[in-house]
């Protein structure tokens, strides 16, 4: 063949691939752009009979202007009464509010309450998760429980803290940035979602993220209001998010703790320190 003619057909053959890279790459990117929310919120749902069955005691909020939509679950202190003590907890991503039932029963006393937090599109909550709508649903949950107890709003944010695992300590931590706590408790706990992303992905796909919490930036905003005791635990043996984040989180919060959890994984670490757990939440 004439090498006149063979230059044309190499230099398509090159167009072809490069071309055909270009669209990988493109394919990639819409990807990791239009399911990032899923990737990041695998909003797990309950099972009718989960909700017809709740633990004796367990209050379903529900909200106003849609009863089909459960925004939360309540367990009262002892007493009864609007709590002294108001504990909101934060599940992780694949968590559903109802697994903290168990894990804080033993804690309630008798002026000590909890408020499960549900994630929109989480549960049997409407909505699209997000971290607009994750304070936002927060502060909804609260002003339903406070309708359910017939006072204010700001009467039982005068009482509250906030508990969170994972994710679900950004929750937290974008909530106490808006909103007075009296303690902190985190598990497992990262610096910000860009971070994990440039883990996972790398760079500079991590900056196509757009659900861009910012935990050291909410950490700074609580601490230029006050100081609330905040109390960090991480597993040592973390392998989705590593400890030093939790770490770098208690330097950034000067006065905090930070307990290193030994043989904990991510997924395991509230369930093996139980009753360290416990021993935190009957601290006045």
């Amino acid at each position: 063949m004439d090498p006149v003619t063979k230059a044309p057909r190499r230099w398509r053959l090159l167009r072809a691939i490069v071309v055909g890279l270009l669209l990988a790459l493109c394919a990639l990117v819409g990807a990791l752009w239009l399911f990032q929310g899923w990737l990041i919120y695998p909003a797990p749902h309950y099972t009718e009979q989960e909700l017809q069955s709740l633990p004796a005691g367990l209050l379903a909020l529900r909200d106003p202007a849609d009863p089909a939509s459960v925004v939360g679950f309540y367990r009262a202190p002892l007493a009864g009464g609007v709590p002294r003590k108001l504990w909101l907890t934060f599940g992780g991503n694949g968590d559903v509010a109802l697994r903290w039932a168990a894990l804080v029963s033993p804690s309630v006393t008798a002026d000590t309450g909890f408020l499960m937090i549900e994630y929109p599109g989480y549960g049997a909550r409407t909505g699209t998760p997000s971290p607009a709508s994750l304070l936002s649903g927060t502060e909804a949950t609260l002003k339903a429980l406070a309708k359910q107890l017939n006072t204010g709003a700001a009467e039982l944010e005068a009482h509250t803290s906030v508990l969170g695992f994972s994710i679900g300590s950004a929750a937290a931590l974008q909530y106490a940035a808006r909103h007075p706590v009296q303690r902190i408790i985190l598990f497992a706990p990262f610096t910000s979602m860009l971070d994990m992303a440039r883990r996972v992905v790398g760079s500079p796909f991590c900056y196509l993220l757009s659900h861009r919490y910012d935990n050291l930036a909410a950490l700074r905003t609580i601490q230029a209001k006050g100081k609330p005791p905040l109390t960090i635990l991480h597993g040592a043996q973390d392998s989705f998010i590593p400890h030093e984040m939790g770490e770098a989180l208690a330097r950034a919060a000067p006065g905090s703790h930070f307990e290193l959890v030994p043989g904990a994984d991510h997924g395991d670490v509230i369930d093996i320190a139980e009753p360290r757990l416990r021993e935190l939440l009957s601290q006045p």
